[in-house]
């Protein structure tokens, strides 16, 4: 199915030369980077992402602020983003299998009747299914996405959406069924039946009807159309990654002990060969032989041993180095080896050790937070929600802070005055609603009238 899409892709773009802007998808294409899903080797780009979203969504919570009865079908849709954050952050940062490594994820809202109403779902797609045909001041203009993919007797079909996006901030989206040639065709497949041959505007939209979110790596010699992922020009370093773990193997096989026994002790085998013949084998398993001594001389042991020293130290010591190069390469320090110490640092200090990985985690929210807001925005539109309804609200776990640390200056700032009481509880219980955080307040007040004499940090945990 991938030579499929990609074929589609080709003769697309082939059809629309001279209509488009051909730039948005030329420029330098990737360096041979390890895609996200390569599991031939070992995958040192999925070890550094991993720990990457987990940094990143560790705690995290996404949560649509409204006070109308209307906007609450967006809350639903809110905890869906939150619930695929991890599938967001890889088809972001993971790239794709694509000339130009597009690292991307779009999140397109579809209408679909589920218990005989319609109900909007999100459609979640990498980079390998959108492709950008018209942009204007950075924004998205025209863009062509694959939503789904069939073989009816052997003969692949697409299911294809098109967003467009005039000057006057209308928004037509439309829906046709394509064959790999990129030509549309009419095939009966019944999962598709109301969805395709629809063209539907929305006057006055200012929106493309979807929510983008893009890579934040920058690649500064690279056509920016799209986002790259986040082992972009790492295709070199991550060969010699693997090189170096075949020297390991090769040193390891190559080294392993051997015993040579008497050969009063051991028995020669007769195995038959592939073609039937009877050979004789000395050896007893790929560990053991048995000693064959020179003519005229004798074995003078029963059991001798070949043990040579590994040279691990050496290698590992290259692997390591070269880790940390390819971490440093992907705007990381010190994330999979662990070898710098926090012990007996303060606050500022961890910080500053890590100042690498909170810049890049940062910026990894911040395109979240983007894509986020595009994407309710794009709901809203679809089910008539006004923007003025809700407002979209977050909260990220920041691992290199100490939590005790930061209570300890939410008490200060509540002794000075500066902050209320309630925001303490706000503050150290953000998935608490309103009504749960008064009901907190109300039972920290009664232990206090009831003559408890614990300080407020203990009673913030009662």
């Amino acid at each position: 199915m991938k030579d499929t899409i990609k074929q589609f892709w080709y003769n697309l773009l082939e059809k629309l030369d001279g209509k488009i802007n051909q730039w948005l998808n030329r420029g330098k294409t990737g360096s041979g980077e390890t895609r996200i899903d390569d599991d031939s080797v070992v995958n040192f780009f999925a070890m550094v992402l991993k720990k990457v979203l987990n940094h990143v969504f560790m705690s995290c919570t996404f949560q649509l602020v409204t006070d109308s009865a209307q906007a609450e079908p967006l809350g639903a849709l809110c905890e869906d983003l939150q619930k695929n954050c991890y599938k967001i952050g890889t088809y972001m940062l993971g790239g794709s299998d694509t000339p130009q490594n597009i690292s991307e994820c779009w999140v397109v809202p579809s209408m679909e009747t589920v218990g005989g109403r319609q109900t909007l779902f999100h459609t979640y797609l990498r980079g390998d299914r959108v492709r950008i045909t018209g942009m204007a001041a950075g924004n998205i203009t025209d863009c062509y996405m694959i939503l789904d993919m069939v073989k009816r007797n052997d003969k692949p079909y697409l299911l294809c959406r098109r967003h467009t996006l005039d000057a006057d901030g209308n928004l037509t989206v439309s829906y046709f069924v394509a064959n790999e040639q990129a030509q549309e065709v009419h095939a009966d497949i019944p999962e598709w039946q109301g969805i395709v041959q629809q063209e539907i505007t929305y006057p006055g939209a200012h929106h493309i009807g979807f929510g983008r979110y893009k890579s934040p790596v920058v690649a500064p010699d690279a056509n920016d159309t799209y986002g790259k992922p986040l082992n972009y020009g790492c295709g070199v370093i991550e060969k010699e990654l693997q090189i170096c773990l075949q020297q390991i193997q090769r040193e390891f096989k190559s080294k392993r002990t051997l015993l040579f026994a008497h050969p009063g002790i051991t028995r020669v085998r007769e195995e038959q060969d592939e073609h039937g013949n009877i050979v004789r084998r000395n050896s007893i398993d790929e560990y053991i032989f048995t000693a064959k001594p020179n003519s005229g001389e004798s074995v003078s042991s029963m059991i001798a041993e070949f043990s040579p020293e590994i040279r691990e130290s050496s290698y590992y010591a290259h692997l390591k180095e070269l880790i940390k190069q390819y971490e440093a390469l992907c705007g990381l320090n010190d994330l999979i080896q662990k070898d710098q110490t926090g012990q007996n640092a303060t606050a500022t200090e961890i910080r500053m050790l890590n100042i690498d990985n909170i810049s890049l985690e940062e910026n990894i929210r911040s395109a979240v937070r983007s894509g986020n807001i595009m994407t309710l925005e794009a709901d809203s539109l679809y089910l008539g929600i006004r923007r003025d309804l809700w407002t979209y609200d977050e909260t990220w776990t920041d691992i290199y802070e100490d939590e005790q640390q930061r209570l300890l200056n939410m008490l200060t700032l509540y002794e000075n005055g500066a902050v209320e009481q309630i925001d303490l509880i706000k503050y150290w219980y953000p998935t608490l609603t309103e009504e749960e955080a008064q009901e907190k307040l109300l039972r920290i007040n009664e232990s206090r009238q009831g003559g408890t004499q614990d300080s407020l940090e203990r009673l913030l945990n009662m």
